[in-house]
């Protein structure tokens, strides 16, 4: 999952990087025959269904690996509890295995910027990762996927396993739709009018989370849709790129008329949410929405959640799509975000180890069980997604999917507002108006990169 991400987080890794260059590398075990009183570390963000499949994993391990303790460390990812974790055990040598976010190409602005990178970046390029280029269960992954989520001159510094949707994506309650006979939308005028129909009903039609900006989910959904209208999935890095290349330039800006058509939709989706959703935090919105099965027929929320929803609620008949952004039903595809990807640090304490959990972990048969247990995109191409039955839309729609588009190129301590429209300002969870929180943006931009 996605939450607002500090500037002061990304140079704080920045300099943790700088400080771990001068390690040396421990000796690493040599993985062959039984080991003795060996704990290997394995490391990641709370999220139920990857961790108790990362448990399960963990036992299969320790049995084919006598004299092996696998530890798993976890954490939130809000309110900075994370952060804190993976750089104490960076700090303290301990972790051999360790989850990061992948940093993708956007995290590796071009040198002519002179921006410094940040989070998993700023390892990579400061040489604290290792590359698992060459390793034998690389193999089972698409190369240039890897390579455009965690790739640098040359090297793949990690095995991104999780790719989700989190970009306008809507869970939504079948048996609600149903009853009011509304089919799934196509185009934004559709969801809109579905919206009406069950607000005159006496019906709430949208649940979020925006104490923790999951709102912005909205904006960001119509954004990837309308800025990808008219180019293959396959360009989408480049669009990206081109428009990084621009903002720098100065020829395009936050203040760009499409900013302002996109902001006025999530606005007029934002008037159907229900009226205390600026104290709702992301950890149980899920669990909430759920057991209200007669109301708040759509959630906003990641596809990384459906686990704790039908936990919540096993009787709930759930579906999953992405909020059509664009009136033209051909432009309304999914994007999707790559995401947790292992890493294993050079300070790693039983290198070999780490390799040996990843190659299990990277077996067919188990890696189908990640996807089952997580949600996630499958990342391996012999392996489709799997038969969730909530999964049957997405399914459906990936042929035409694209990686979601990346924010422009920000140094380290740039303010939230230059990366874009603060979905916490912006009316109605807000009180500012689109001109005011497009110009602040503009402005704040422009100012992060010096010119």
């Amino acid at each position: 999952m996605r939450t607002r991400t500090p500037a002061s987080i990304l140079a704080a890794t920045a300099a943790l990087a700088v400080v771990l260059g001068g390690c040396t590398t421990p000796s690493s075990d040599t993985g062959g025959g039984s080991q003795q009183n060996v704990t290997l570390t394995v490391a990641e963000w709370t999220n139920p269904g990857a961790v108790e499949f990362t448990r399960k994993l963990n036992a299969r391990f320790e049995k084919e690996h006598p004299g092996v303790k696998v530890k798993l460390q976890t954490a939130p990812t809000v309110n900075g509890t994370w952060q804190q974790l993976w750089n104490s055990m960076l700090q303290s040598k301990s972790v051999d295995v360790l989850a990061q976010f992948a940093p993708t190409q956007q995290g590796f602005a071009p040198d002519y910027t002179d921006i410094k990178p940040g989070g998993a970046a700023a390892l990579i390029t400061s040489g604290q990762l290792t590359d698992l280029k060459d390793q034998p269960f690389m193999k089972n992954y698409d190369p240039a996927v890897q390579a455009a989520a965690v790739g640098h001159k040359g090297g793949v510094y990690g095995v991104m396993a999780a790719e989700y949707v989190g970009a306008g994506a809507l869970w939504y309650k079948k048996d609600l739709l149903a009853k009011y006979h509304i089919s799934l939308p196509t185009t934004f005028q559709e969801f809109l009018d579905a919206c009406e129909t069950l607000k005159k009903a006496g019906i709430t039609p949208i649940f979020v989370s925006a104490k923790d900006g999951m709102h912005g989910g909205v904006w960001q959904g119509v954004a990837n849709q309308t800025l990808m209208k008219g180019h293959r999935p396959t360009e989408s890095v480049k669009v990206s790129e081109d428009r990084a290349v621009a903002f720098w330039k100065g020829t395009r800006s936050w203040k760009d008329p499409v900013y302002k058509e996109i902001s006025e939709r999530h606005q007029k989706v934002l008037q159907y949410i229900e009226p205390g959703a600026a104290g709702v935090s992301q950890q149980t919105a899920p669990g909430v929405w759920a057991a209200k099965s007669d109301d708040y027929p759509f959630l906003l929320d990641g596809s990384w959640d459906g686990l704790t929803i039908q936990q919540a609620n096993p009787n709930l008949d759930i579906g999953f799509f992405t909020l059509p952004g664009t009136d033209d039903p051909a432009a309304n595809r999914v994007a999707f975000k790559p995401d947790l990807t292992w890493v294993v640090p050079k300070t790693a304490p039983h290198k070999d180890l780490a390799m040996q959990w990843l190659a299990l972990f990277s077996e067919p048969e188990n890696y189908k069980e990640w996807l089952a247990a997580t949600g996630s995109i499958s990342t391996q191409p012999a392996l489709k997604n799997t038969g969730l039955p909530w999964m049957d839309w997405l399914n459906s729609h990936m042929d035409d999917a694209f990686p979601q588009l990346t924010n422009p190129w920000t140094p380290a301590g740039a303010p939230q507002d230059a990366l874009g429209p603060d979905f916490y300002k912006l009316a109605p969870i807000g009180g500012d108006s689109i001109d005011t929180i497009l110009s602040r943006s503009a402005s704040a931009y422009r100012k992060s990169v010096g010119k």
